[in-house]
């Protein structure tokens, strides 16, 4: 049985009313494991989310599809946020431009993206983009709002090679549909066969676009298959392959089936601020821009000397400063957590700043070095007087192996991490370059050099399979 994941269908639709009980058995015997029913209205949420109570292995998403963007009276950010908080809900979307029907005017389809961008990157979730003859729309857009500091998806992909090699660069996965079947799809399928497999993902949007040979016909989950069929084809993988890989894609994205108890709440509280040693770590997100290989969050429970730091929301800066509590006593305060701290920058300072605020505390951020590559500036000046130490994953002494071990989102990552640690020592203290030894391919002594003599900061070995 193979695993596939549909990444986008609408199962709340009328189309679905009757049957969608057998609707659902079809899709699990034909090896469906998970399905995403998007939300194209708020007032979808609470209904959607009541109708796939009884499926765990079904999700959903917050969001305004560009059709309705004029009729919401309230597309603000503070609104999307307010019906997102549900284990449930994995993504903020879709939204975007359609200018091929335009039934909301540009201006309000451009005002209600904009809104979710910012709502998906404070909450940690990635965005569902729908573009439809606005490329150079969306991209200017997603740009402008820093979307890839969230992270999302493409959906129903139909445009030019260009805009697929662009959204790639800005972190962002790509999801093909039953068009992709279409014998009118070339230059589509052209497109596909130029894109990695490794950051892909497939769907229906059903009860649309059946692929061949049901098209015409209502779609649903099931039939997602076919998707694989042919892009298997054009990529010359076997269908197992491409059923395996954009399903592990599609649980990296949306951070399903990566936690524990999938598609159930959390039975407790979130751990927002642990002790380990001396230190105080600080958890603030769950959203990374790697996916290293030999980071367990991928493939185990976040787990971390005891403690788990399974987040399902993104905390806010007063949440984090009350978790913390009385913190003397301890030696330093350290932002490490489930996912990578300055993707949630402006919460990291304002809650250091607190911390200094209390006293002479030491501060250090583990980071992936990435924050100038994602936010498009140099962010180090605004750490002087907060931050007091750096410790930044360089983990290999060049580009390829970096890229290898460490599946960055975002091109050019290796380059952007060693320019982020000579920025960040002009106005940090204390700037280390670390590296995981016992990784294959990871030269620890060349690493030393570069750390040393090249990047003019210090050097510490990390080990294999040794947290905390």
């Amino acid at each position: 049985m193979i695993r596939l994941a549909d990444s986008h269908a609408h199962l709340n639709f009328p189309d679905f009313q009757e049957d969608l009980a057998f609707v659902l058995q079809r899709a699990r015997e034909a090896g469906v494991e998970y399905i995403n029913s998007i939300a194209t209205r708020l007032t979808e949420v609470e209904p959607l989310l009541k109708l796939l109570e009884p499926y765990p292995h079904v999700y959903t998403s917050v969001g305004i599809h560009p059709h309705y963007a004029a009729e919401v009276p309230d597309d603000s950010v503070a609104a999307i946020v307010a019906h997102a908080r549900h284990p449930k809900v994995v993504a903020v979307g879709e939204t975007g431009f359609d200018l091929h029907y335009a039934f909301s005017p540009k201006e309000r389809q451009e005002r209600a993206f904009r809104h979710h961008i910012q709502a998906a990157r404070e909450l940690g979730l990635p965005l569902i983009v729908h573009t439809r003859e606005a490329e150079a729309d969306t991209r200017r857009v997603m740009e402008e709002e820093r979307a890839a500091a969230c992270g999302g998806v493409l959906h129903c992909f139909t445009g030019s090679t260009a805009m697929a090699h662009w959204a790639l660069e800005q972190g962002f996965y790509l999801s093909f549909s039953g068009i992709l079947t279409f014998k009118a799809a070339q230059e589509l399928q052209e497109t596909a066969k130029t894109l990695p497999l490794e950051r892909l993902l497939i769907e229906t949007d059903a009860p649309y676009l059946a692929p061949m040979p049901y098209r015409g016909k209502r779609n649903e989950p099931a039939w997602v298959v076919r998707v694989a069929e042919t892009l298997a084809t054009l990529l010359d993988r076997s269908v197992d392959e491409v059923a395996r890989i954009t399903t592990e894609n599609y649980c990296r994205l949306f951070h399903v089936g990566a936690v524990p108890a999938v598609g159930q709440p959390v039975d407790h509280p979130p751990l927002l601020a642990y002790p380990i040693g001396h230190g105080l770590y600080i958890n603030l997100t769950r959203a990374c821009t790697l996916h290293c290989g030999f980071c367990p969050k991928w493939s185990a429970a976040p787990v971390v000397k005891g403690h788990d730091l399974t987040l399902r929301r993104h905390p806010s800066a007063a949440e984090v400063i009350a978790a913390m509590g009385d913190i003397t006593g301890y030696t330093e305060i350290v932002f490490c957590g489930f996912g990578e701290p300055t993707l949630r920058l402006e919460t990291l300072l304002e809650v250091a700043a607190e911390v200094k605020r209390r006293g002479p505390f030491r501060v250090r951020i583990n980071t992936d070095g990435l924050a100038n590559r994602v936010y498009g500036v140099d962010v180090t000046p605004r750490m002087q007087g907060l931050i007091d130490a750096l410790s930044v994953s360089l983990n290999a002494q060049d580009a390829q192996t970096y890229d290898r071990i460490c599946q960055p989102a975002l091109s050019g990552s290796y380059e952007a991490v060693k320019a982020f640690i000579r920025a960040a020592r002009v106005h940090v203290p204390e700037v280390v370059a670390t590296a995981v030894q016992g990784v294959e391919g990871v030269d620890i002594p060349a690493c030393r050099r570069i750390a040393e003599q090249e990047l003019g900061v210090g050097f510490r070995a990390r080990y294999l399979d040794r947290l905390g």
